[in-house]
């Protein structure tokens, strides 16, 4: 199990991975040379001892399968799926099929990668079981950045049911919109164990090079420490839903 000082990742942004701060710098770099965005990824991983967790869009399983086979050679420590992305244009009528998945197809997939299976995308409390059933050690209550459904709920809205749906059973991370530590504490209090985040951490990789993601870090802890002093958390396990409104 991996062990992170904050409860947040750097999350996918428009189809390109960017993995934990450390890393990311180094995925840029390598992604302009490279055809092929499931190749440049798994070499960032390797580099970086697997520290971070490819993702894939719902292709047929055949295409999946080699994409996950990719992926597991660079000791990758999880895998995940942005579920959500059925949705998006390019995956429509393909031959094969790409999309939506059943269960047993997401089983299938989640079997195959041979590490924790996360599932991204899921904005409700029927989704989320599915998830567990599927076997996904872990799901992401995500509405891919509002693109893919207009006047879809805020995940915030949804995060709390789902978490009483399904949060013993697997656990519940969420995204959307979340840009300082205040934003992170808040997602906490409704109960996910993480948050992801992705557009800030491009932004600072373009305007401040490798220091750039330390910075946005740094920024991120210093602001979800001065939240929880003023709320009267003193560790993490202590946040709870009494602390916001």
């Amino acid at each position: 199990m991996k062990k992170l000082t904050l409860p947040r990742l750097a999350s996918a942004v428009l189809g390109a991975l960017f993995f934990l701060a450390a890393c990311i710098v180094l995925a840029v770099r390598l992604v302009r040379g490279e055809a092929g965005l499931t190749a440049a990824a798994a070499l960032v991983l390797t580099a970086c001892g697997g520290a971070g967790i490819p993702t894939v869009k719902p292709w047929d399983n055949a295409t999946v399968a080699r994409k996950i086979a990719l992926a597991r050679s660079s000791g990758c420590f999880a895998m995940a799926m942005d579920i959500d992305a059925a949705g998006l244009p390019f995956l429509k009528n393909l031959t094969p099929p790409a999309g939506s998945k059943t269960v047993e197809q997401l089983k299938e997939i989640a079997d195959y990668a041979g590490v924790p299976f996360i599932l991204k995308g899921i904005m409700t409390v029927k989704g989320a079981e599915k998830a567990v059933k599927a076997g996904a050690k872990a799901i992401i209550v995500s509405n891919h950045g509002g693109r893919v459904l207009d006047q879809c709920p805020a995940t915030a809205e949804v995060l709390p049911e789902i978490v009483d749906a399904v949060g013993k059973d697997v656990m519940v991370l969420v995204d959307g919109g979340i840009r300082t530590g205040m934003d992170v504490f808040k997602a906490l209090a409704l109960g996910a164990k993480g948050v992801l985040i992705a557009r800030p951490f491009v932004n600072m990789v373009y305007g401040g090079g490798e220091e750039g993601p330390a910075v946005l870090v740094a920024k991120l802890k210093a602001e979800l420490e001065d939240t929880m002093l003023m709320c009267g958390a003193h560790s993490l396990a202590e946040i709870d839903r009494s602390m916001v409104r």
